[in-house]
């Protein structure tokens, strides 16, 4: 686990430690997230705005937990837009990109694993989410195939670990130029056969509740991929 924009000893090597969430400025937040918000909107079911998520919402438990153990349910289905509506948020954006090359789309010492035990496959996904009162967050969700399944066990110790690394989440250039920072919190992974899926939330806009965006992290990890 680690932030790749972490700034770098003379030697190239990462340094170990976490930044402060940053946080984009409204016009880019637009260009940003809101861009396809019509789009991801539709796909979530109607195209409800953050009142009708409400209102889509209104028969669900109020409590946090209740809420995201049934996100969990329907994201474990492959349903992730019905598990964004069981949490209360909206979906505004969800691009996916499959590669082949794992180290190439990894940092520190995560990267150098990949090098010498290369991956099978990987899918990255970037879901823009906004809770009801318009907050913006994104999850970076990256599904890590190896060849080997002794190496998910090795690979998960090594990417839970502050400061080791992590897959780089799609579209960091652009999400790093705005303002976007991953710092390991929140951050979740789950190993399911030769199978790493691994999920980190960062702030895009406003003031999230970090507690949802942990728990939106934690229903992005069940995703099946």
């Amino acid at each position: 686990m680690g932030n790749p924009d972490q700034p770098r000893d003379p030697d190239g090597k990462w340094k170990k430690g976490k930044l402060t969430a940053g946080v984009l400025a409204a016009g880019t937040v637009s260009a940003f997230a809101m861009g396809n918000a019509g789009g991801g909107a539709a796909a979530s079911g109607g195209g409800a705005g953050a009142g009708g998520v409400a209102a889509e919402s209104a028969g669900l438990p109020g409590n946090l937990t209740a809420r995201t153990n049934r996100a969990k349910k329907s994201a474990g289905k492959g349903k992730p837009n019905e598990a964004w509506r069981d949490l209360n948020v909206r979906k505004l954006k969800d691009p996916a990109k499959k590669a082949l090359n794992c180290a190439v789309n990894s940092y520190g010492q995560v990267r150098d694993f990949f090098l010498r035990n290369p991956c099978n496959s990987l899918d990255r996904q970037l879901f823009t989410l906004a809770d009801t009162t318009g907050n913006i967050f994104v999850v970076s969700v990256s599904w890590v195939r190896m060849r080997d399944r002794g190496d998910v066990d090795d690979l998960k110790t090594l990417i839970d670990t502050d400061g080791t690394g992590s897959v780089a989440p799609l579209g960091f250039p652009v999400l790093k130029s705005q303002g976007v920072r991953f710092t390991g919190i929140p951050f979740d992974s789950r190993p399911k056969g030769n199978l790493l899926v691994v999920a980190e939330g960062a702030v895009a806009s406003g003031k999230p509740d970090p507690a949802l965006m942990d728990a939106a992290v934690k229903v992005a990890v069940e995703l099946p991929g």
